[in-house]
């Protein structure tokens, strides 16, 4: 097993045990603001459980989603199962956002008609669960280049902060009596989780959708593999993302070598260059003594053909039928 490979195989194990105490903890947590809830009568922490119960589906699915993404590589699956983790956290993030949703509406009927609220008690679950959001956040945060950590860290960062307007609104309610505040919070806590959802769920999707990642520049790579000594053209040009920190690079390169050591020299140039300067660890190099002198994609509208420099891709040997 190569470093490379052995590094991604650790950082899922620790993000799998991370994960693990906070389905625990996440568990505990929802049982007190459950139970809190409905003896305080107060929708913002019954809210608050609702959102844990979210968060212990989303967790049961990152969770699953790292364990088979350890699973090694097979003839069927040559890349392993690591985009069961994008595909985990995006269904993940789908419930959160309507989970979300359903708690801006609950807020919103209870702003419309509140109902007294035992402030004081109220005032003590939240800062109980506070605390232990603290603590999953801390651990979170341990492990954050896993996309199901990441997102179960954010998660859990924007908890304590829901908390704290809890704590805030319980402060309220116990001074001034002001009862419609619960439900004011509680609908601003329900939009804060489905935008914050709504932004994790869009990352997942670039990646699913293969789009280049968002830190790199194509036409930083491009520039970059043009000012080599050997190159003389850059074509066919694919940057794409397999997880949110495994990036993979694939490219047709016009070079004025004429042996095969040559060529082994550029391609190991080129492969250095991407990783130390992009982070892209996955390189695929077709060598070639002019652009397009290898090309033969049928698919033309998937812009390669028009924007080779000598304008003669040809589709020879090649049909929609083949």
């Amino acid at each position: 097993m190569h470093t490379y490979d052995r590094t991604h195989h650790d950082t899922f194990a620790v993000s799998e045990r991370i994960i693990r105490y906070g389905i625990l903890l996440t568990f505990a947590v929802f049982g007190l603001k459950m139970v809190g809830g409905y003896f305080t009568d107060s929708l913002a922490l019954i809210s608050d459980g609702w959102h844990l119960a979210g968060d212990l589906v989303t967790l049961l699915l990152s969770w699953w989603g790292v364990k088979q993404s350890v699973k090694p590589a097979t003839r069927r699956h040559s890349f392993g199962m690591y985009r069961v983790e994008i595909l985990t956290a995006f269904l993940a993030n789908l419930i959160f956002m309507a989970v979300g949703l359903f708690i801006v509406y609950e807020g919103y009927l209870q702003f419309r008609h509140p109902h007294p609220v035992a402030g004081a008690w109220m005032f003590a679950i939240t800062l109980l669960g506070l605390v232990i959001y603290s603590a999953l956040t801390y651990l979170m945060g341990k492990e954050k280049d896993n996309m199901n950590a990441k997102s179960a860290w954010l998660h859990f960062l924007g908890d304590a902060l829901s908390s704290v307007a809890v704590l805030i609104g319980a402060a309220v309610i116990y001074f001034t009596g002001w009862y419609p505040i619960d439900g004011l919070l509680s609908a601003l806590i329900g939009l804060v989780i489905a935008l914050a959802a709504a932004k994790m769920a869009w990352d997942g999707a670039k990646i699913l959708l293969e789009a280049a990642p968002s830190h790199i520049n194509p036409e930083e790579v491009e520039k970059s593999l043009r000012r080599l000594p050997e190159v003389t053209g850059v074509t066919d040009l694919h940057i794409w993302a397999l997880t949110q920190n495994q990036i993979m690079m694939s490219c047709h390169l016009a070079v004025t070598v004429t042996t095969i050591e040559q060529g082994e020299d550029v391609i190991r140039t080129v492969q250095d260059l991407m990783w130390n300067r992009f982070g892209i660890g996955h390189t695929t190099i077709q060598l070639e003594t002019q652009s397009c002198n290898t090309c033969f994609h049928h698919e033309v509208q998937l812009d390669h053909c028009h924007t080779c420099p000598t304008a003669t891709c040809s589709t020879k040997g090649f049909s929609p039928s083949t």
